[in-house]
């Protein structure tokens, strides 16, 4: 028990001696007291943007999910609208390919009738 109370006393009177000396050091530097006191108020205000960016980034989500639920009536007309251009358009496109390829097939037939001759 005794060994337990010397540890204690050893302990408590490290510290005291480091809380003095550091005291002193402090009182005696009061530029390392602005410092701090200047870092600790930029860190808050750093926090505090930090805290108004995340709010606006997340009201900015919030409207653009909105706006996204709100042009989905749209987008869908446009893809319908696409849709039935496309279906009324393909049988053209069909004649106008069946056409050029017909075309070409002349073309290679008169340049192979050229080359035999």
């Amino acid at each position: 028990m005794a060994k337990k109370n010397k540890h204690r006393l050893l302990k408590l009177t490290f510290l005291s001696i480091l809380g003095y000396h550091s005291g002193k050091y402090v009182l005696s530097h009061p530029n390392l007291l602005n410092s701090i006191q200047q870092s600790f108020k930029e860190t808050i205000e750093s926090i505090r943007q930090f805290s108004r960016a995340t709010t606006n980034l997340k009201k900015s989500t919030e409207k653009l999910q909105q706006a996204i639920s709100d042009s989905q009536p749209t987008l869908n007309a446009i893809q319908k609208d696409v849709d039935h251009f496309q279906y009324k358009l393909q049988p053209r496109l069909d004649r106008i390919e069946q056409l050029t390829q017909d075309i070409n097939n002349q073309l290679d037939s008169v340049d192979n009738e050229k080359t035999n001759k």
